[in-house]
Order: structure tokens, then C-alpha cells, then sequence
């Protein structure tokens, strides 16, 4: 079992928290094509952070929890893996889909505003709600959860990944990154950067990879990235899956400048929100652009999308505290003994 240190896993938790306020921002409404984008500068800001910058925040999650998985050995004891997994993984992702998609089951029903969603589960269908509650076909209807849903299949499949890891890591990279990378894998996985990524951190744990070696190029390492998000805005660069898979070795040493100092401190101590942050975000989202469209629109919309992340941040941290200290024994289930 590789030992994380202290500073690692401070370093771990603070970028959970700044990566998942990230997704935040990522997912502000309304969604606007990169072909799309305006020509105003809150429109390059917007498009630089949306299409760009945190599209990273998977990518860096999913090699932090691959290294995570490996470095406590879980693949070797596959039982105990899916039985935590079922209560850390599933358990959540069903709970924050099923009223989700209670809600639009019962807004379609009864045709009570003009919003399309990503599924129509009225009438109902089995399968359509297999997939609202699981994302058993495609992103589930709370869908940032498809996340969580890739994050699960790739901890059936670890031991898989863990059995190459000990006896041919290098090979089985060129092996996963060619079945992933160019969809062999069909619809089984909807990011095809995230196995690819897991499997990276499953080196870094296995190999005994040093986490710090590049952390003395920290600063040219953020100015990298920070260019690469740029370019890719100028020049409108709709494929970017190479930016997902480059920008963890950019980010992960970068983030060293977050140790030590206040900043990475308060983000450490932030990193107890992250899950329901991450899980109650789709929603809530839904319900403040459809309050700004239809009370709030005379507001400029810079205002909106500069707040509401900051407010539904806020709002959840409170719903955590205010759960955690009142309900313990539910908030323990619904967050997945986190």
C-alpha cells in the first residue's frame, strides 16, 4: 500500500474543492457553443473558463481518484471495492437523480414551463428512467452525475487495470489509451479521456511515481495551460480532448503553489463541501436561470453568471453544516459515508 503524505493529501483536498467550484462555473446557464461565442470580453471570459479552463476539473479528478484507489490496493479486493463503492458511488447517484427526475416527470405531466430537457420521462418509459436514475444508456438526468457514473464502471473494472499495471504498466497504456481514446469501448464510458486518466493514476500510485518532481516548474507549468485555454478560444478549437489529457501533469504540479499558505488552508478546509457541492449543482442551477429568464431577466446577465455559482456554493456549505449537525446518520448515507 503506497502512504500518501500529509502535504499530498492536503494538496488533494485543496484542488477538490477549487476543481468542483470550477465545474460549478462550467456548468453556469445557458450553455453557449464555442462556435458560438460573442465577440464582447465578458463573452472571452466566459467562453476561456466554460470551454477551456475547467474543462480540466474531470480530467484532474479522475487521475487523483484513480491514484487514490491504487494506492490503497482496492483493486486486489474486489468485494470489499464494490461494496464501497455501491455506498461511496451509487448510492448518491441514485438519491440525487430520482427526485430530479420525480421533478420533470411531473413538469412534463403537467406541462408546467416550456424548458426542454435532456430526457422526457413522461409517459414513462422503464428504460428511459433506468437511465434517468443510473445513466445506464447516457448522462443521467442530473447531468453532471455522469461523472459519477463513468467513476463506478471504471472501479468494476480496476482489477483489470490494476493486474496490467503490476506486470506491463507502459504497454497496457498504449493498449488503453488506443481502446478508450478512439471509442472501441462504444457508449460503456461517455468521456473516453477518464479511463485513460484513471489508468495514469494507477501508474503514479503502483510505480511510486515522485508527486512533487515537477512542482519547481510550477509557474511555467500554469502559464502552459493558461495559453493553451487562450489559444483555444481564439481559434475556436471544438476537439479538446488533448487539452483534457495534457492538463493534469500541468495542474497537479501547478497546484503546488497552493501549499503552505493560506489559500491552499481554506481550500483544504473547504473540501468537505466538494461532494454535495458537486452532487445537488444540476438542479439548482435549473431552478435560479429559470427564476433570472422569467423574473430577473431586466438584471444583466454578467451579474447572473458571476453570482450564482458564488451563491450556490454558499447555500449548499450551509445545507452541509445545517444536515451534518442535525441529521448525521442521513447526511452519512446520502453523501456516501464521505
Amino acid at each position: 500500500m503506497t502512504e500518501i503524505d500529509k502535504e499530498i493529501s492536503k494538496r488533494i483536498a485543496a484542488l477538490r474543492y477549487l476543481l468542483i467550484f470550477g465545474i460549478l462555473i462550467l456548468h453556469t446557464p445557458p450553455y453557449v457553443p464555442l462556435a458560438e461565442t460573442g465577440p464582447g470580453f465578458f463573452d472571452f471570459i466566459k467562453a476561456l473558463f466554460q470551454h477551456a479552463v475547467f474543462r480540466a476539473s474531470v480530467p484532474v479528478l479522475t487521475l487523483i481518484s484513480g491514484y487514490l484507489l491504487f494506492s490503497s490496493q482496492s483493486d486486489l479486493k474486489f468485494k470489499k471495492l464494490i461494496s464501497k463503492k455501491v455506498k461511496t458511488i451509487l448510492i448518491p447517484l441514485i438519491l440525487f437523480n430520482l427526485p430530479v427526475a420525480i421533478a420533470v416527470y411531473f413538469i412534463q405531466a403537467h406541462q408546467l414551463t416550456g424548458h426542454t430537457f435532456s430526457l422526457n420521462l413522461y409517459p414513462f418509459n422503464f428504460l428511459t428512467w433506468l437511465n434517468a436514475i443510473l445513466g445506464a444508456f447516457a448522462s443521467p438526468i442530473n447531468f453532471p452525475l455522469n461523472f459519477l457514473r463513468d467513476l463506478f464502471l471504471l472501479s468494476i473494472i480496476s482489477p483489470i487495470f490494476g493486474f496490467i499495471l503490476r506486470r506491463h504498466a507502459w504497454l497496457g497504456l498504449v493498449i488503453v489509451f488506443f481502446l478508450f481514446r478512439f471509442d472501441f469501448d462504444g457508449q460503456l464510458f461517455l468521456r473516453n479521456t477518464m479511463p485513460i486518466l484513471f489508468y495514469v493514476g494507477g501508474m503514479a500510485a503502483i510505480r511510486g511515481w515522485n508527486l512533487r518532481k515537477l512542482d519547481r516548474f510550477a509557474p511555467l507549468l500554469l502559464a502552459t495551460f493558461i495559453l493553451m485555454c487562450i489559444l483555444i478560444i481564439v481559434f475556436k478549437i471544438e476537439d479538446r480532448t488533448y487539452l483534457r489529457l495534457v492538463a493534469p501533469f500541468l495542474i497537479w504540479p501547478a497546484a503546488s503553489l497552493l501549499d503552505n499558505n493560506w489559500l491552499g488552508e481554506w481550500l483544504a478546509k473547504l473540501s468537505k463541501y466538494s461532494f454535495l457541492t458537486f452532487l445537488a449543482q444540476g438542479p439548482l442551477f435549473l431552478v435560479a436561470f429559470l427564476i433570472y429568464k422569467n423574473i430577473f431577466s431586466w438584471i444583466p446577465y454578467w451579474i447572473f453568471w458571476v453570482t450564482t455559482p458564488v451563491i450556490i456554493a454558499l447555500f449548499l456549505a450551509q445545507v452541509y453544516n445545517y444536515s451534518v449537525r442535525f441529521f448525521p446518520q442521513a447526511m452519512n448515507i446520502i453523501l456516501g459515508n464521505r
